[in-house]
């Protein structure tokens, strides 16, 4: 017979496990513990992806990595190309030429927004409105629209960022689709930015992560910015054109979950205003260097290293490149924003959290596992 005057047991803690198999996280799982509905503690479960290619990297051409670092982030292939592509013209000394600079920061920006884009339908999906997730893969597709037009492929570019320039011009007509798809961005952003007290309520006052743990953690992107560190490393360290245009780094001071999506939604507008400038200022000339116009042809990289960072969608990304004189890099360490995003941030926002407010956190970190699992 149970005695009703008996105290309840004290350990109350259990095992909940938030993973792959959990529609809401993709290719990662975080183990938590929880006491009732409150996180007492999270530990982050990486590695369901096993893609290794920094090793990989190691076997391959420059032309042929400028392929595979598309699959670095399938979220923004484009962005990922264009810092490797950097690190391997560094290392070669090679001189890009200037109408080649232009477009690879037009399919960079081009690249964010729908990288953006994507995050915004993940995060309206973890927060139970479905609707902002159908509306953001809708209006995404105008943007992949232009990527299988200028490029060949639509989810993967094939390396269209590659050493040396880019692939190949823009085609015709090329000009006036962006244009028009901007403007489809633009009506997208108004939506966004409609009242939706549901969502605020999910997001406002969730997640709240300081600017000194921030810095701790080793954050970076939208996710410090949005705890309100202005830094950007195409203001502090421009790269391509970024110096000749006039744009805004986005800033928030709450640092929850509600401050780091509308981060999001002030940095599409910023990309909108940079390709207009570089489709406006887009020089005559050649899009490719000498030297790489026949990609089939073997090269011989330099004797050297060289450390490369760019601002991708979700932060500071870098490439580290080591080369011993042969056809392909020595060594290949790639730095990508999402590995302390996913283990130290999100480990420590999850504690004292709401079970039901894990996704909305999760996806306001706007994660990537493929870089993680790189």
């Amino acid at each position: 017979m149970i005695n009703q005057m008996e105290p309840a047991p004290k350990d109350t803690e259990y095992d909940l496990y938030f993973g792959p198999a959990h529609p809401g996280s993709g290719n990662f799982g975080v183990k938590l513990k929880i006491d009732g509905e409150i996180v007492t503690s999270a530990r982050a479960d990486p590695g369901y992806l096993h893609r290794g290619f920094e090793k990989l990297m190691e076997y391959r051409t420059p032309i042929q990595n400028a392929v595979l670092s598309d699959r670095l982030c399938v979220l923004e292939p484009l962005n990922w190309n264009l810092v490797h592509a950097e690190a391997v013209d560094e290392l070669m000394d090679i001189d890009v030429p200037e109408r080649a600079k232009y477009i690879r920061v037009i399919m960079a920006e081009l690249s964010r927004i729908q990288s953006h884009i994507i995050w915004y339908g993940a995060f309206s999906i973890g927060t139970g409105f479905d609707t902002g997730f159908k509306m953001a893969f809708g209006y995404r597709d105008y943007v992949l629209d232009l990527f299988e037009l200028i490029t060949g492929g639509r989810v993967y570019p094939a390396g269209y960022i590659c050493p040396g320039g880019v692939r190949r011009d823009l085609p015709n007509g090329a000009m006036d689709k962006i244009l028009k798809v901007l403007d489809q961005m633009d009506e997208m952003i108004k939506l966004e930015e409609l009242e939706n007290p549901a969502l605020d309520a999910r997001a406002k006052g969730v997640g709240i992560l300081k600017v000194k743990d921030a810095i701790r953690l080793g954050a970076t992107g939208p996710v410090l910015r949005g705890s309100g560190m202005k830094t950007d490393v195409r203001k502090e360290e421009p790269y391509e054109i970024y110096d000749r245009l006039d744009f805004e780094v986005p800033v928030r001071r709450e640092g929850d979950a509600y401050a780091r999506y509308i981060i999001g939604i002030e940095e599409m507008k910023q990309s909108i205003k940079i390709v207009k400038q570089a489709l406006e200022e887009l020089p005559e000339g050649e899009v490719i260097a000498p030297k790489f116009k026949k990609p089939k042809v073997s090269v011989k990289i330099p004797e050297g290293e060289v450390y490369v960072r760019n601002e991708v969608a979700r932060g500071e990304a870098a490439v580290y490149m080591v080369s011993n004189g042969g056809s392909t890099p020595y060594r290949c360490k790639i730095r990508g924003p999402d590995f302390l995003h996913m283990i130290p941030v999100l480990e420590h926002l999850l504690k004292g959290a709401q079970i039901a407010d894990v996704p909305a956190i999760y996806w306001s970190l706007n994660i990537c596992p493929a870089d993680m699992d790189r």
